[in-house]
């Protein structure tokens, strides 16, 4: 994340600690007009009593990314603001400024600060003696973080610092994978309607119903997804502002998170797609969040396989259709060894050239996602709401599909 992270020169933020300083000299008690947390306008009076710098900056670096402050606060009257609607009340709206509240011992960034420098204590306090007091060092950088092999800076994520600390030990146990793709700007640009496949032609028709910043990143979204997902389908019942899915992969946009037990019981979902809104200050991309090599599914499925059939290198897959059924379900047909599969293809009277091909592991869950059933000999396993609701019975979990998939010899 540090290399992609876009710095800045410090000047630019000592002016903005300056301002800070002078609208806390002018009021540093304020009223918050403000929403509760049943949603209702409420007020509050809101003192701030301390400030802190802390970070790249209180360490004398010559660029930072941020500007960290620490801020010590007490309500006089009303309910607690949200912090962001407190900080944007007292010094407006600051771009690449940081706020925590509490203490550099004991704040709500959930690390300490060693390196706290205190600037504002009270009105008429030199804070310009104080802002001066810290020597800008020209070989001090970032300081090294625990999360730092996590490609995204927090900020763009809708996650606690323990989530992210969680993600990163589960990635160096082997639980979780990952990769990071960077957009560029000859991603984000459009692609010709000639050149839109049919199935990319359906995230078009979903776009309506997303936010602008989401929609600049669809061209980016079709040309990753041709790479990370070629035979998913978008699935517009699973799709909606932030949150897209296709074929075996789950997108979320905008801030987004990551479901706290990702892949649990999941034998639909091959890697989630995390990608935040395009930024001047970056990391631009697509966090790939897949299962490790130590996940329990990972080592289940690794002497798992099966045969398929496929027309043009795409799955087969059937329409079913029962005459007391008002709708058709998806079936897959998964078969145990290549001379089944042969047998089935000779079954077909239609002229189509039928390949016979083969999936292990892993790619048995991109399969899964391509229907409502998967079929496996006499087993009839629904993997969506839609083909449970169609032979009336629950959905098929990843137990009940590794003991119908044959094991490789």
């Amino acid at each position: 994340m540090a290399a992609l992270e876009k710095r800045f020169p410090r000047e630019s933020f000592t002016k903005k600690l300056e301002r800070i300083c002078q609208r806390l000299d002018e009021a540093p008690i304020r009223t918050v007009a403000h929403r509760d947390f049943f949603n209702k306008p409420a007020t509050s009076r809101v003192e701030i009593t301390s400030l802190w710098v802390v970070g790249s900056y209180a360490r004398g670096a010559m660029t930072c990314g941020d500007l960290d402050l620490v801020l010590e606060y007490e309500v006089i009257e009303g309910p607690h603001p949200a912090s962001r609607v407190l900080a944007k009340s007292f010094f407006g709206a600051l771009q690449y400024v940081r706020y925590y509240y509490g203490t550099p011992e004991d704040s709500t960034s959930g690390v300490l600060f060693p390196d706290a420098v205190h600037i504002w204590g009270e009105p008429g306090c030199d804070w310009r003696k104080q802002i001066a007091s810290i020597t800008p060092d020209p070989n001090t950088g970032r300081a090294e973080r625990e999360t730092d092999s996590i490609p995204l800076r927090a900020e763009q994520l809708y996650m606690a610092p323990e989530r992210l600390k969680q993600l990163v030990a589960q990635e160096k146990e082997g639980i979780i994978t990952w990769s990071f793709v960077e957009i560029t700007q000859n991603d984000l640009a459009p692609i010709q309607a000639t050149a839109i496949s049919d199935r990319d032609r359906k995230l078009i028709r979903v776009a309506p119903i997303m936010g602008k910043k989401s929609q600049v990143l669809i061209p980016a979204i079709i040309r990753l997804m041709a790479k990370y997902s070629p035979f998913g389908d978008w699935d517009a019942s699973e799709s909606h502002r932030g949150r897209l899915r296709c074929g075996a992969t789950v997108l979320h946009l905008g801030r987004p998170s990551l479901p706290h037990y990702p892949f649990d019981d999941e034998p639909t979902i091959e890697q989630f797609v995390l990608i935040p809104h395009i930024s001047a200050k970056g990391p631009n991309g697509a966090w790939i969040i897949r299962r490790g090599p130590k996940h329990p599914d990972v080592q289940a499925l690794a002497r798992k396989h099966a045969f398929f059939l496929a027309t043009a290198e795409s799955p087969d897959k059937i329409q079913y259709r029962d005459h007391s059924k008002l709708w058709s379900t998806e079936i897959l047909e998964l078969f145990n060894s290549r001379e089944e599969a042969e047998a089935s293809a000779a079954e077909w009277d239609d002229g189509t050239a039928r390949e016979i091909r083969s999936a292990n592991g892993l790619e048995l869950i991109s399969l899964f996602a391509l229907v409502d059933v998967i079929e496996i000999g006499d087993h009839r396993l629904p993997i969506t709401h839609s083909g449970a609701s169609y032979f009336d019975r629950g959905l098929a979990t990843m137990e009940e599909l590794l003991a119908a998939l044959p094991s490789l010899p």
